[in-house]
């Protein structure tokens, strides 16, 4: 398993710079954090999957391995809904500082979900 960390650690740093980006951007031009939010978590868990299934897992893309990552990974959509309101509404904290924040914190959890999605997966068909 460690030795896909460095592959998976690529992958999960470009949606993380993803998702910064579309919650910065958004925020730049008025969007509500919960709307780039939204945006984000498409994206990414659309190229995630994708990427992950290929390069990290070496398994093939399916609609039973897309369900369970978008399963695994629909626990960053309400954490990342509080966190931002936390970090961003209530203490203040700019979008450039709240959104890396937020997205290093949920890197960990990140790879064990995905790696129980897609291993998941293979063992369903």
């Amino acid at each position: 398993m460690t030795r896909r960390l460095p592959i998976y650690g690529l992958i999960a740093g470009l949606c993380a710079l993803i998702n910064v980006a579309i919650l910065v951007g958004g925020d730049r031009i008025g969007l509500h954090f919960a709307v780039s939010t939204t945006l984000s978590f498409v994206a990414c868990v659309l190229l995630g999957y994708v990427l992950h299934c290929y390069f990290t897992f070496g398994e093939a893309v399916s609609r039973s391995g897309l369900a369970y990552y978008t399963l695994a990974m629909a626990l960053n959509y309400p954490i990342s809904l509080f966190g931002l309101w936390l970090l961003h509404e209530f203490m203040g904290a700019p979008m450039t500082v709240a959104a890396p924040a937020l997205t290093f914190t949920l890197a960990a959890y990140n790879f064990v979900s995905s790696r129980w999605a897609v291993v998941r997966s293979k063992l369903s068909r």
